[in-house]
């Protein structure tokens, strides 16, 4: 294996892409390995921890094609922290992976590439092509509202609804975001439950993107990085039916403005509350905490367009930062019906994407 010319900085970018199916640690020491393939024009670099698989490719002078495989995150760590405008070389030799750029050469233990798990070859049986912006958008919008406690594993994942639109969802039972985004698609269509761990990997998408879906697993693919996932086999709960559908009272506000002023509030949040409350008014909405422990409190005002009846409610502020944070709009639209009932929060702004956040409220 000799590649006597390749990019830094492609080669970090394609180490970036792949290092998150690399797992911290495990009892399969092969897997704390990136298979690295020389071939052709370029340098194919692979990564698994058996669940999920990613495959990135670097453009590559090849003089010698061969394969093997590199400690994952030392190689990694090393590559990141080289200057990225500069060239490298890679060389096997006597077992030893050598890397060597204008100021420098690094060697690295190696394990045969045959001691790497064969992967299977999984094809989809639908599949459905976003543009980059849209890839962005379901990162963006919709993973952070997945749960992280593993005894409901449907809700770790953001489910895909694949039919005449492509719409995602995911929620932790506290909070949901969903977006749905037209693509004219007139074939099957096709329900999955991807890890949103991966579904957050779409936020640095380049390109075009392609994702299938077979009865097992989620295909992601671009022009250089291709993610194969083992979807979530579980009941997805009724996610349309906790939608509310009478909530009239509306209030449009600088989405920016209020989360600075929740951010500034929650300051004085004890640790046994994280409660916010909002009261709405004619013109404007006031935010204010009371620490009970010490008696602390916080209160400022954030102007707003609001006519109807004033409503008083309360948010965790964990919950209502992160719905507004990650809503791609300047302003945002809030939707009440009740102190006791859930808000919708959706863009304001023409031209964004259909976005919809659900958030809970706390008893006042």
């Amino acid at each position: 294996m000799n590649v006597p010319h390749a990019s830094l900085a492609d080669l970090a970018v394609a180490l970036a892409r792949t290092i998150p199916a690399v797992p911290p640690k495990s009892t399969l020491y092969v897997l704390e390995h990136i298979q690295l393939i020389a071939e052709a024009d370029q340098l194919t670099l692979t990564a698994t921890d058996t669940e999920t698989t990613i495959t990135a490719h670097v453009p590559a002078h090849v003089a010698a094609t061969g394969s093997i495989l590199v400690p994952a995150r030392k190689f990694y760590d090393v590559v990141r922290a080289l200057p990225d405008d500069q060239p490298c070389s890679l060389t096997l030799s006597d077992g030893k992976l050598t890397l060597t750029t204008e100021t420098g050469h690094y060697d690295f233990p190696t394990l045969r590439a045959d001691e790497f798990p064969e992967l299977p070859l999984v094809e989809h049986a639908a599949s459905v092509t976003i543009s980059q912006s849209d890839a962005h958008a379901i990162a963006e919008s919709v993973a952070y509202a997945a749960s992280d406690e593993q005894y409901r594993p449907a809700m770790t994942g953001v489910k895909f609804e694949l039919g005449s639109e492509l719409i995602a969802v995911a929620t932790d039972g506290y909070r949901l975001a969903t977006i749905a985004l037209p693509i004219g698609n007139a074939g099957a269509t096709h329900d999955a439950i991807v890890p949103a761990r991966i579904v957050e990997l779409l936020g640095k998408a380049e390109g075009d993107v392609t994702i299938g879906f077979s009865p097992t697993h989620a295909i992601i693919t671009t022009a250089t990085e291709r993610i194969t996932t083992r979807l979530i086999d579980e009941s997805y709960p009724q996610w349309r039916n906790v939608l509310p559908t009478d909530n009239s009272k509306l209030a449009i506000v600088e989405r920016a403005a209020l989360l600075r002023s929740i951010r500034r509030v929650a300051l004085f949040t004890s640790s046994a509350s994280q409660l916010v409350r909002f009261r709405w008014s004619s013109g404007a909405v006031t935010l204010s905490v009371t620490d009970p422990e010490t008696g602390a409190q916080a209160e400022e005002q954030v102007l707003c367009e609001y006519t109807d009846e004033p409503l008083e409610i309360g948010f965790n502020h964990k919950y209502i930062t992160e719905a507004l944070a990650h809503l791609p709009s300047e302003r945002a639209t809030l939707a009440f019906s009740a102190p006791t009932r859930a808000v919708l929060i959706t863009p304001t702004d023409d031209g964004a994407p259909r976005v919809t956040k659900l958030v809970m409220p706390m008893r006042l």
